[in-house]
């Protein structure tokens, strides 16, 4: 019969050395024939004050051997052998010896008899034990025990596992201990809940050494889970710990996980910079031959997952080229995915990062991938928030005109589309190259209706982004039409498309102030395109220039000088622009003139004294000005004006409506409108000259009021007989002063009719306002029978007043 070693373990009451030698008695003489107390129990850890074991006893009895564990209490007397308390209460608590196992594992059984209970155990020893006592030889045996204990005392050894044994033994290099460490593991694992993860600081490479020759087959089956969740966790915990011991499931994988579940346990990992990820295409590229014989469906996942990992293009293409099986099946499986992390990879690349990284592509990738870098453009074109300024701009434009990208109808017109609807002004000014590549690469706006729609959405807001963006108002008229002009070259014969894109610019411009438009002269001359330019006067003529006012006035004056950019007092016409813009001007006079006769024009080129001498005397681009016929009618009605009051032969009432302007104003225009443009050798009437005739006419009028006063007032009464001869021809000489020439005034026989009565109006003009004169004119006239004529009263009738009037002031001094 053969010989069985046995070691007894189990957990005692605490203290209960204190009462006596814990031991073994059972069946046999080997275990005292439930009398000896031979077999006897002693404390192995002194940290552990309840856990009990025997020394080996071998065993020669094999079948039905029974036994429990007592407390032998000994006494003093050598013929007394002393009591043996034993666990339990009754024979049904006796043990059955398990003789196939080394190690007999049990914890007290409560005797209520004797009080010795055990309530908890606080130092559970067992596992401890079986993990000590793991040798190369004796795994699969040290497993088994572990599983009997969650058979017989599962409560307690669930209790008694936790994550600070398995690390505090983790570095032991023996690798059967590390297999059962995975083991304990599986069991902690399995325990936790839903989503649980291993610590950080959990030391998951060293026991992912097991995989090393790892022969799960060798494994009793009981373990092989526990130890495959295990590995599982330790591979998910390492992987994310950006280290990479775990790759090392790949070798055994067709093994321990044959469908490759720990993939998917992967699905997020991603690694945080390039260095990792250079680091890890490198390891997998070493491990890769283990992946050969995967069934195609497992491979092609795996695929997709080591694609989605690449988070940089050149580990991808690394990994496309050097490292994955490719066949037809596996190409046209995996490669939307391929093209998806492309897209995912450049997916927060600017415009200068994306146009570089194109470039650094590997040209017989280029054609594939090519779809993911046009999508990236159009991406960026649809975000609002990108800030387009150089080198963006300059970057997009080359993306955009690289004939490997494979550009699309559909492609441009998406990409004009979006560059339409912007806000970002240096995106929009890149419309007119993208549609201009478009045209030359032969497509049609005539078979793509959207083109027109679009470009008149960009232009107008381009316009609007155009007004908003420029600091200085007075430029954007000419923004406008410069932008227009970039466009002319590519559409401006296509008659429809330039007609809208006028009109909106056109209708634009006309909401402007005239200041804005003005000031844009100086600037739209710079164009070069006719028709620009065109359409630029044609807004001025019509909408700013047409408007002339009579008299013109400082604001039209101060428009011209806005219009040539000049800022002295002589006018300098820059361009032939502008002239033809003068010219309609005088166009423009010339129609409105409706003079009824010479002189109301003569006083409408006075009134407009100031702009006259400006026109005159334009310099620059004046050419077509000065043969214009109406500058030139200007001209002589000026020297006709001129010559007039030099030779005094102006009629009165024109004088008069002349002489409502300054001397200094009159003489200044006639010499500066004149002046060295003298083309008719004139003259030119000074000031002096023009003082003199304004006393000459001021003299005229006075003594035409003095007559006409002294007729009506002095020699009105009805007695005198011839008044009205004297009345009428008064009257005659003011109401046709027209007819009346300065020079037929001044001559000694003008006043011939009234020669006799000047001295007596002219005194009487000064004593009308007196009272006492009136009074004595009155009574004197009543009582004068011979006063029935003009001549009489102002020969004699006034002289006599007027003593009487002096000697009666004479008498009230007196």
């Amino acid at each position: 019969m053969e010989n069985k070693t046995i070691k007894f373990h189990i957990h005692l009451p605490g203290g209960i050395e204190q009462i006596g030698q814990p031991i073994v008695l059972g069946d046999g003489i080997e275990l005292g024939s439930w009398k000896n107390p031979i077999v006897k129990l002693h404390r192995p850890f002194p940290k552990n004050s309840t856990y009990w074991q025997s020394e080996p006893v071998t065993i020669f009895k094999t079948n039905n051997i029974k036994y429990k564990f007592a407390i032998h209490i000994s006494t003093s007397s050598p013929d007394d052998e002393g009591e043996s308390i034993f666990e339990g209460n009754s024979p049904e608590d006796n043990r059955i010896l398990d003789i196939k196992r080394e190690n007999q594992f049990a914890i007290w059984k409560n005797n209520t008899g004797s009080n010795i209970c055990l309530d908890k155990v606080q130092d559970y020893a067992f596992v401890d034990y079986i993990y000590d006592s793991i040798r190369v030889y004796n795994l699969n045996e040290k497993i088994l025990e572990y599983e009997y204990l969650l058979t017989f005392y599962k409560d307690i050894t669930n209790q008694a596992l936790n994550i600070d044994f398995i690390i505090n033994n983790i570095h032991d290099k023996l690798k059967e201990k590390q297999v059962f460490l995975c083991r304990l593991l599986g069991h902690y694992i399995s325990k936790q809940d839903y989503g649980y993860e291993l610590p950080k600081y959990f030391p998951s490479e060293s026991l992912l050494d097991v995989l090393d020759n790892y022969e799960q087959k060798s494994l009793p089956w009981v373990a092989r889970i526990p130890i495959q969740i295990a590995i599982t966790y330790l591979v998910v915990h390492n992987a994310f710990q950006y280290r990479f011991n775990w790759l090392k499931i790949f070798t055994v994988a067709m093994e321990i996980d044959p469908g490759y579940i720990f993939i998917y346990h992967l699905s997020t990992l991603k690694y945080p910079n390039d260095d990792l990820l250079e680091k890890f295409i490198k390891e997998i590229e070493v491990i890769s031959p283990f992946m050969k014989n995967i069934e195609i469906e497992i491979y092609i996942n795996i695929a997709k997952w080591l694609i989605e990992i690449c988070h940089n293009n050149d580990a991808l293409f690394k990994l496309w080229s050097d490292i994955l099986l490719h066949n037809d099946v596996i190409d046209k499986t995996i490669s939307k995915t391929f093209l998806d992390q492309i897209q995912n990879n450049i997916s927060d690349d600017d415009a200068v990062a994306l146009e570089n990284r194109f470039k650094m592509i590997p040209k017989d990738f280029q054609d594939n991938v090519s779809e993911a870098f046009r999508n990236q453009a159009l991406r960026l074109f649809k975000n609002i928030l990108i800030k387009w300024e150089d080198p963006e701009v300059s970057s997009i434009k080359e993306f955009l005109q690289d004939d490997n990208l494979n550009w699309k109808r559909e492609d441009i017109i998406q990409l004009l589309e979006l560059i339409s609807r912007s806000n970002n002004l240096e995106l929009l000014n890149l419309f007119p190259e993208i549609l201009d590549e478009w045209f030359h690469k032969g497509f049609s706006d005539t078979k793509e209706r959207r083109i027109p729609r679009i470009s008149e959405n960009w232009f107008k807001d381009l316009l609007y982004n155009l007004e908003k963006n420029d600091m200085d108002e007075n430029k954007f008229v000419f923004l406008i039409f410069q932008k227009l002009e970039n466009m002319y070259p590519l559409i401006g014969y296509r008659k429809n498309l330039w007609k809208k894109l006028a009109t909106i610019a056109i209708n634009r411009v006309k909401s402007c102030s005239e200041t804005q438009i003005i000031n844009a002269t100086k600037f739209i001359v710079e164009l070069k395109e006719r028709e620009v330019k065109e359409l630029f006067s044609n807004i001025i003529l019509k909408e700013v220039m047409s408007k002339i006012n009579r008299p013109i006035n400082d604001r039209f004056i101060n428009k011209i000088f806005t219009m040539c950019n000049c800022k002295g007092e002589i006018l300098m016409v820059p361009n032939a622009m502008c002239e033809d813009i003068l010219c309609y001007i005088m166009f423009t006079l010339q129609n409105q003139m409706f003079m009824s006769s010479t002189s109301e024009e003569y006083l409408s080129i006075i009134e407009s004294s100031k702009f006259w001498i400006i026109i005159l005397n334009a310099t620059g681009y004046v050419e077509n000005l000065r043969a214009n016929s109406y500058f030139r009618r200007i001209q002589i009605s000026t020297a006709e004006l001129n010559k007039l009051l030099f030779e005094k032969t102006i009629n009165m009432k024109l004088l008069r409506q002349i002489l409502d302007f300054s001397d200094e104003q009159l003489f200044r225009y006639f010499y500066e409108a004149i002046g060295e443009n003298n083309f008719f050798g004139d003259v030119i009437i000074s000031q002096d000259k023009i003082a003199t005739i304004r006393q000459l006419y001021n003299d005229y009028e006075l003594q035409l009021n003095q007559l006409f006063e002294f007729y009506s007032r002095f020699c009105s009464d009805p007695k005198v007989t011839d008044i009205n001869h004297y009345l009428h021809d008064i009257r005659q000489r003011m109401e046709h002063s027209d007819k009346v020439r300065l020079k037929q005034v001044l001559t000694t026989d003008y006043w011939s009719l009234h020669e006799k009565s000047l001295n007596s109006a002219r005194s009487c003009h000064e004593l009308s306002e007196t009272l006492i004169f009136r009074n004595i004119f009155k009574s004197n006239l009543q009582m004068d029978a011979a006063a029935t004529t003009v001549e009489y009263i102002a020969q004699k009738l006034v002289p006599t007043v007027i003593e009487k009037y002096y000697d009666t002031c004479e008498t009230f001094k007196g």
